[in-house]
């Protein structure tokens, strides 16, 4: 049994189940299965999302909506939800580090044994600004190699300029461009699918292998774009690196906030926008490419005002505060409408919680800065986690042994402790800046709050010891908001 994503009046069959929408309330054979409100909550959230991954905050948002709630509930009412499920339990499926999601129906994937056709790329930006000589970049780069992977933080940017790519390939070059989203995939089969979909092209059973999609796609010239692949990183380099093996006639643009690690790979760094000086005003802050960002935004969020000259200083410390992370700029410009100009300025030490509410059609990682770097903190190693926690101390630049030092007290090997270091370089949660032989590294200050955040959500029985970061960092400026924590091994 599984579950049919089919609805007929608000009726979504679940294995032996029928979940009536609308009522809010689980039946078998036509008797209401006794749940709490929260579960059926748990269960709406997840059967809503289509086989979708829902992340844990997804959840939290859909059961406890304006409520702090310890993370255990979920649990139990997972918990809860499998017990009344009984032999058809296994459709709630859970994804490591990620979250929940139900099954997909296996009748309606072995009915299935091709698309329908290709599916058109979504629609470029309205505005897309300060990014001219990075998508010159990205050209030359496919122009070099085969597969070309855009990096960087979550909500920099990734997606929006692979998009403006793909629409610029669609009318200069004589090639196909298929753009794949795979933000909710999980499985090779997911993937396969996904892109065969997007392709347009046939499948058997709707379950595609490596070898019959490189025949399939490699039919005529293509770009291939894969959006969101860091949580499937190892399969896609598969993919990808299989794909490449079978056909020349097919380049890959990926975005991902770590590097596909393959042979051949052309890796982009996408950096934050350019932000403007303290010094600067006027037209000088007009030529911003963050300010306009801001602007524009604000004005499509239903600001019906032009900022005067006080305003765009404002918003030009909102831009620098924010670190010139476009999805942070465009988060903070649709709370201008309410809270206006300086009232969002005021409030960005609070940003985390300020700049949420993105586009109800947004992928779950674009609607807030939250939900941004959840996606993130939970792909990452408990003892990666553990060290991001203990580096929101850090407001400046710090150095590569005052890292080794704020991490001194949390009982992890040597060994961990270098892999853990590597791992938040690597998926785009510290930056490096190389000046001649010397490294020094930081935090974006979105990245900073949030670790305070989850260092302070830890604080429970299996915190052993705390300590001020100043006696472990020395000279290093820090932060003086929390300890330093040590778990027990």
């Amino acid at each position: 049994m599984s579950v049919s994503f089919k609805q007929e009046k608000d009726i979504m069959r679940i294995g032996r189940f029928e979940l009536d929408m609308d009522m809010r309330c689980l039946l078998l054979d036509g008797d209401v299965v006794r749940l709490g409100s929260r579960a059926i909550d748990v269960l709406v959230a997840l059967a809503s999302a289509r086989g979708r991954v829902v992340t844990r905050a997804e959840l939290m948002e859909a059961a406890w909506p304006d409520v702090i709630v310890e993370n255990c509930n979920i649990d139990v009412s997972i918990s809860a939800l499998r017990r009344a499920l009984g032999a058809d339990r296994d459709l709630i499926v859970t994804v490591a580090r990620r979250g929940y999601r139900l099954a997909p129906s296996r009748e309606a994937e072995a009915g299935e044994t091709s698309a329908a056709g290709p599916v058109p790329i979504p629609r470029r930006n309205a505005l897309f600004v300060g990014r001219e000589t990075l998508v010159a970049d990205v050209f030359a780069a496919l122009k070099r190699g085969s597969v070309v992977t855009l990096t960087g933080h979550g909500g920099v940017g990734k997606s929006s300029l692979a998009l403006e790519v793909a629409h610029g390939a669609m009318s200069v070059a004589a090639e196909t461009v298929s753009f794949v989203d795979l933000a909710s995939d999980v499985t090779l089969c997911d993937v396969l699918k996904s892109i065969a979909n997007a392709c347009g092209v046939g499948t058997i059973g709707n379950v595609a292998t490596v070898e019959s999609l490189t025949a399939a796609i490699s039919t005529s010239s293509r770009l291939l774009v894969l959006d969101g692949v860091e949580h499937v990183v190892s399969i896609v380099a598969h993919v990808v690196e299989s794909v490449l093996a079978g056909t020349a006639r097919v380049r890959f643009l990926v975005t991902s906030r770590e590097a596909l690690r393959i042979r051949n790979e052309v890796v982009l760094k996408v950096p934050p926008l350019c932000v403007p000086g303290q010094a600067d005003r006027g037209d000088r802050l007009l030529e911003s490419p963050a300010v306009q960002l801001f602007v524009h935004h604000a004005h499509v969020a239903g600001w019906k005002l032009a900022p005067d000259a006080s305003e765009l200083e404002q918003i030009g410390e909102i831009c620098r505060r924010l670190d010139g992370i476009p999805l942070a700029i465009e988060l903070a410009a649709g709370r201008v409408e309410m809270l206006g100009v300086d009232g969002v300025r005021r409030r960005l030490g609070d940003a985390l919680s300020l700049l949420s509410g993105g586009y109800r059609t947004a992928t779950p990682r674009h609607r807030g800065l939250r939900a941004a770097l959840d996606v993130s903190f939970e792909l990452l190693s408990d003892p990666g986690q553990t060290l991001l926690m203990q580096l929101h101390q850090f407001e400046e630049p710090f150095s590569f042994e005052s890292m080794c030092d704020a991490a001194r007290d949390v009982r992890m090997s040597r060994d961990a402790l270098f892999d853990s270091i590597g791992e938040l370089v690597a998926k785009s949660l510290v930056n490096v800046c190389l000046d001649g032989n010397d490294a020094s590294y930081s935090l974006f200050a979105s990245t900073r709050a949030y670790a305070a955040e989850k260092l302070q959500s830890r604080f429970d029985g299996n915190v052993l010891a705390f300590q001020s970061g100043a006696e472990r960092c020395g000279s290093q400026a820090i932060s003086s908001q929390g300890p330093v924590l040590a778990y027990a091994s």
